[in-house]
């Protein structure tokens, strides 16, 4: 597997496993209507502005094999004073998952987040009722910390958001893929 910072010449590729990795773990969570017809697009639109007017914090990193990408993820340093860097994105193909791309991905941007920035915490939004993710970063060492209401796109129902924390990024760091 390789890693590299995303270019422009990912998009459909990156928005193409978003929408179907949105897909697989939302059905229930977003409404069928916009996850059976909206959300590539959706998704297309978000990363193509994302790619061609990236935030100065900002970093995507793909994992890659054969042309395929495997897995994303989306962070922006420092974004939160309390909290430190914030990853917006983190999939892995359902294909791929279980491979430890998803830490690896954690792993590297805990280190460039390192490198780069003063504050040393990382955070995630996570759906509550996506367990197998909430697991996944509650097993990397996570905390959560609070519970906040968000509306999916597509939606009329407010479901709930779980704020997860590491207040120090040195777990990530330790990841050896």
């Amino acid at each position: 597997m390789q890693y590299r910072v995303a270019t422009i010449n990912d998009l459909d590729r990156l928005a193409n496993l978003h929408a179907e990795s949105w897909r697989d773990s939302y059905r229930g969570i977003f409404a069928d209507e916009f996850l059976d017809n909206d959300v590539w697009q959706e998704r297309e639109s978000a990363w193509a502005c994302r790619l061609n007017s990236p935030k100065p914090n900002q970093r995507i990193l793909i994992a890659t094999a054969n042309s395929e990408i495997y897995g994303f993820i989306c962070a922006f340093g420092n974004e939160s004073s309390k909290w430190g860097t914030f990853v917006d994105n983190l999939h892995v193909s359902k294909t791929a998952q279980g491979n430890g791309i998803g830490r690896q991905l954690m792993h590297l941007i805990a280190k460039w987040a390192d490198e780069l920035f003063d504050h040393k915490g990382i955070y995630l939004e996570v759906l509550e009722d996506n367990r197998k993710a909430r697991r996944f970063y509650l097993e990397m060492g996570a905390k959560h910390q609070e519970t906040n209401l968000w509306r999916p796109p597509g939606s009329h129902l407010d479901v709930n958001d779980l704020l997860y924390v590491w207040e120090s990024n040195q777990s990530l760091l330790q990841i050896n893929n």
